[in-house]
């Protein structure tokens, strides 16, 4: 009995944690912006700045949850270690953030898109990439190989992201960037989706235990292969297969069918779900 309340009132302070890094993550988000979220979203209620600082606090929320999982050294250790490590995480998801807005979201001023025309699809789209960011920094954080090899693999998770987005947008019929600027949203649900689908193929290549520098960068490039080529693959799939009759791009391009956009989307990440269990 005694065990038991000790192993409830244990859980309930790295909840409490949580929500505490969580109010810290929502200010650092302001603090790092130039515009003021909190009116933007309450007085304003901009949907695609709040779909935006949604995907923030989701990826908090994964990093936490990364880091936690790590080995036990006492619960004030703990504590002091998860909030370190999940602010550390916080930080570089605001260096992703200008990555990911100058390189993946490059054709226009996502400030402009978020901020005057309360664009949801820029919303979408740099909710996701801070959650894919997330699952590579949080495995990275995670791992045992130390801060160098956490820096390491989180730059060659980025890398990887920026590279597939660009193969992403060459192997569809239409321009992902123009799409997404004219405010498509099936266009960003599907990028959206796959671009958490990478992030979770790339995880497991970062959990584990550091070996050496040889394979874990090895396996790491093995992971992202498989992922440039598999998810392609999965989205021919839907094409040809479970939608023979329609052109997704066309569906999804020009007709703005978000029927379509939530298959492929779940599709995506079906995939990449069962790539992260049997490899």
């Amino acid at each position: 009995m005694y065990d038991s309340l000790l192993m409830t009132l244990q859980s309930l302070s790295f909840v409490g944690l949580l929500l505490v890094m969580m109010f810290l993550a929502k200010w650092l988000y302001n603090f790092t912006t130039p515009y003021d979220t909190f009116h933007e979203i309450l007085i304003k209620k901009n949907s695609a700045l709040a779909t935006s600082v949604a995907g923030y606090i989701v990826a908090v929320a994964i990093i936490f949850c990364a880091v936690l999982m790590g080995p036990s050294a006492g619960l004030v250790n703990d504590l002091l270690a998860v909030a370190g490590y999940c602010f550390v995480g916080m930080v570089m998801l605001l260096i992703s953030r200008v990555i990911n807005d100058k390189l993946i979201l490059h054709a226009f001023c996502n400030k402009k898109q978020l901020i005057e025309k309360q664009n949801v699809s820029t919303g979408a789209v740099q909710a996701a990439s801070y959650i894919a960011s997330a699952l590579l920094i949080g495995a990275s954080l995670h791992g045992e190989g130390g801060w160098m090899s956490a820096i390491v693999f989180y730059v060659l998770g980025q890398i990887t992201l920026v590279v597939f987005a660009r193969v992403y947008d060459l192997l569809t019929d239409y321009n992902l960037m123009t799409q997404l600027e004219s405010g498509n949203n099936a266009v960003a649900a599907t990028f959206s989706a796959t671009l958490v689908a990478l992030g979770m193929v790339l995880l497991h290549a970062l959990v584990g235990e550091f070996e050496n520098w040889q394979s874990s960068i090895t396996l790491f490039a093995q992971d992202a292969v498989i992922g440039f080529v598999v998810l392609p693959l999965a989205r021919l799939f839907i094409d040809k297969v479970l939608f023979p009759s329609v052109c997704i791009d066309k569906a999804v391009g020009e007709e703005h069918n978000m029927s379509v956009a939530l298959v492929e989307g779940g599709v995506a990440l079906s995939v990449a779900s069962v790539i992260v269990v049997v490899l």
